[in-house]
């Protein structure tokens, strides 16, 4: 109890009052998003409301259990190992033993929840990684990105990103090694050879942008059941060409921007969620928010998204030891490409992925997770707000 009244002394509201917005816009547009098909298919309204209300609660538990833990508890040998083996194995599971769904093996079915894998990799690799990098018999200051002593952590990270790109998941692939490649860079040892950093992060750039123009006329998976894959980017080079297919989502998704204009149609009143716009409460309800609250209710949540990443980076600029300063940029980089990968997909910048917007998208795992990221960040800015405290 004294532990939670000290916490509860230096607690960080400017993390904690942006959550809890988003956490509620999001249950309420949930429920607007998927009452009415619910209702057209003679179903309770309140299906997937009461649902994220439970999803809410439990990541509310989550971020307080990792408010409270002893940030040594993740560094320890028995975490980082025992943490491996179960998302390794999580992985094997959803890739072999289930369905796929939407041409991935990415989610494993609990009945009140589908667990997806990759989702739990995401914060894994950010506290495996930092604790990699914080021990400096992994890295060479001397020799800068090209240096490392062992090599058998990364041929563990290599293996996680591999299962995951074989379900295949391209967004949680895509997602997780920004997030390597962001902590590597964001490492000091890295950040002193500069000039080499930035041709490593262009290069890989030019590679994937001409990967991309490559895939517009080539198509590799041709007669495999990686074609869904595939069709995704087809409809993001052109949708208005696979209408009828994959291309559905993406100009339902334009048609409920341009319906919004400035102030939306109001609260309840879109359109496209009308059995347009393919399930309009997970990873496009970007779109359904702009539809009925218009350009200005999706830059208030955009703002607020914002603040959270920013606030999680500035943390970590205060941190003393390179440890807590590397998981605050991994759990801010998380939210930062969550949430571009998702409003590109919503706006047609990017090809669609699959991937939910932060808090507000309907969804268990990705509730769950984040919240525990969160938690961590905040478990680190009250610890630097009681030792300034105590300095004074």
């Amino acid at each position: 109890m004294k532990k939670i009244k000290i916490k509860l002394r230096y607690f960080d509201f400017y993390l904690f009052i942006p959550y809890i917005i988003l956490c509620l816009v999001g249950t309420v547009m949930v429920y607007s998003a998927s009452s009415i098909n619910l209702s057209y298919a003679g179903m309770t309204t309140n299906f997937y409301l009461e649902r994220q209300l439970v999803y809410v609660l439990l990541g509310l538990i989550c971020f307080g259990l990792t408010t409270l833990l002893k940030l040594s508890n993740f560094t320890s040998k028995k975490f980082i190992i025992g943490g491996f083996g179960i998302i390794a194995g999580l992985l094997a599971y959803a890739k072999f033993m289930t369905k796929a769904v939407n041409g991935a093996n990415g989610w494993i079915n609990f009945k009140l929840f589908s667990l997806q894998p990759a989702e739990l990799c995401k914060l894994y690799l950010v506290l495996f990684v930092a604790q990699m990098l914080a021990r400096r018999e992994y890295f060479s200051l001397d020799k800068g990105i090209d240096s490392y002593r062992n090599w058998k952590p990364w041929l563990l990270i290599a293996v996680l990103l591999l299962m995951i790109l074989i379900e295949p998941d391209l967004g949680g692939f895509a997602i997780n090694l920004t997030i390597v490649s962001m902590m590597i860079l964001a490492n000091t040892a890295v950040l002193k050879s500069v000039k080499r950093a930035f041709s490593w992060f262009v290069g890989w750039t030019v590679a994937v942008i001409i990967l991309l123009f490559a895939l517009r006329k080539w198509n590799p998976v041709a007669g495999t059941k990686y074609t869904y894959m595939y069709s995704r980017l087809t409809a993001f080079y052109n949708p208005f060409k696979v209408a009828s297919d994959s291309g559905q989502q993406l100009i339902n998704s334009y048609y409920a921007i341009s319906n919004g204009g400035l102030f939306g149609l109001g609260l309840g009143n879109s359109i496209q969620k009308r059995g347009y716009l393919p399930e309009p409460y997970t990873d496009f309800i970007l779109a359904v928010i702009s539809e009925e609250l218009g350009a200005i209710g999706v830059a208030c949540i955009l703002a607020l998204i914002c603040w959270l990443t920013l606030r999680m980076f500035l943390i970590g600029i205060r941190a003393k030891d390179t440890y807590s300063a590397l998981v605050c940029y991994g759990i801010g980089t998380f939210f930062a490409v969550e949430t571009f990968f998702n409003l590109g997909a919503v706006t047609g910048l990017l090809p669609i992925t699959g991937v939910t917007f932060p808090f507000v998208s309907y969804g268990g795992s990705s509730m769950l997770v984040l919240s525990l990221a969160l938690g961590i960040v905040m478990n680190i800015s009250i610890h630097q707000r009681q030792v300034k405290f105590n300095k004074n």
